[in-house]
């Protein structure tokens, strides 16, 4: 018998970490010999469409799929397709619980408060029986806890047997809040290899000739121009930008030419964790901007700086060397090292929740 693992995450068709992630995480699964399908927990379509229309109409924010094109939109579906992805309403979350063996929260923001709002008992898996519950290196996002938030992660994290989070400083804010401890372990992201990441991508929209690659999540900042300025020899190398909004002049990309405009820039310019994360696989020249406007959320890519020793690509960090945006040395290496410890993890948590399941791969 094969065993099935239920994959809970942030859902989506607008955030290029997060549908890459759980890409990662479904390879990851399928590689044990286990089964793997992701669940996204959604109102009943009459409830979400009343939602819309009153958000409209009030004039509030809309969701981010509604700023996206419909070009853009069928890039993340090409992408999706890949996983095996389902919808459930909460009436029929009770039903899970016997249709998988085990359940993954993670990677991503999955415990950001802030962003998952009223849905925390999702993504803290309480609709599973705790032996069913798996944090696959989940990520708290923020840099610190109001004393609600504190709550709810700590009644939260009581529910796993084992804690793993993606982020040093979301292992303190658990032992801050719960008295608990986790293990720090990398996004999965991370654990593929550059050549299963360039198999899945696709080149329809990168360009022949050089350019700068950006994708800056916030306001384009005064350091984000700074650095444009130098690595595009002031302007003479065009600029790529992407965003998780499609502003204008943003090309229709999915995840899978995501890579591509990564793995093919002469530069790339980001404020964001996972194209730092695929700059380094495919050892693409990086710098990293602070972002700007928006909750302080940098303590995920100190961890991966320090983590591949890469500081010295953080602009206006003690280290910054601009003229070392491409060295990678020592970061395969290091790489390796967040692999073996993630997949060990992985395995702890597969041979103590679920005896047996090497058999059921083997077979």
């Amino acid at each position: 018998m094969v065993h099935k693992i239920g994959i809970v995450t942030l859902p989506g068709r607008f955030n290029y970490g997060n549908r890459l992630q759980n890409y990662a995480t479904t390879k990851l699964v399928e590689s044990l010999g286990l089964k793997a399908e992701s669940f996204d927990l959604v109102r009943p379509k009459f409830v979400a469409r009343g939602a819309l229309i009153a958000k409209r109409i009030l004039g509030l924010p809309l969701p981010p799929e509604d700023a996206i094109g419909r070009k853009r939109l069928a890039a993340f579906d090409r992408f999706n397709s890949k996983m095996r992805l389902r919808t459930v309403t909460r009436s029929k979350v009770a039903s899970l619980k016997g249709c998988c063996d085990l359940f993954i929260t993670g990677s991503d923001q999955v415990w950001n408060l802030n962003i998952v709002g009223r849905k925390d008992w999702w993504y803290f898996l309480e609709f599973a029986d705790r032996a069913q519950r798996i944090a696959l290196s989940p990520s708290i996002g923020l840099d610190a806890l109001d004393p609600e938030q504190a709550s709810v992660v700590a009644k939260g994290v009581s529910g796993f047997g084992r804690l793993s989070v993606r982020e040093t400083r979301g292992a303190e804010l658990i032992k801050e809040c719960s008295g608990r401890d986790a293990a720090v372990i990398c996004d999965p992201t991370l654990v593929l290899s550059p050549e299963e990441w360039r198999a899945v991508a696709d080149d329809r929209l990168t360009p022949a000739e050089p350019y700068v690659f950006t994708y800056l999540l916030g306001e384009v900042g005064e350091s984000a121009v700074r650095v444009l300025d130098e690595v595009t020899d002031h302007c003479k190398l065009p600029v790529i930008p992407l965003s998780d909004r499609q502003r204008s002049k943003e090309p229709d990309a999915g995840p899978a030419e995501f890579i591509s405009l990564i793995d093919h820039a002469a530069h790339v310019v980001t404020d964001s964790f996972h194209a730092a994360v695929f700059s380094s696989i495919l050892q693409t020249p990086l710098t990293i901007v602070r972002r700007e406007g928006g909750a302080n959320m940098f303590s995920r890519l100190e961890t991966l700086a320090q983590t591949l020793d890469i500081e010295h690509k953080i602009y206006g960090s003690p280290c910054f060397n601009l003229s070392y945006a491409g060295d990678y040395e020592g970061v395969p290496e290091s790489i390796e090292r967040e692999r073996q410890k993630f997949m060990g993890y992985l395995e702890g948590c597969l041979d103590a929740q679920l005896p047996g399941w090497r058999d059921g791969a083997r077979a």
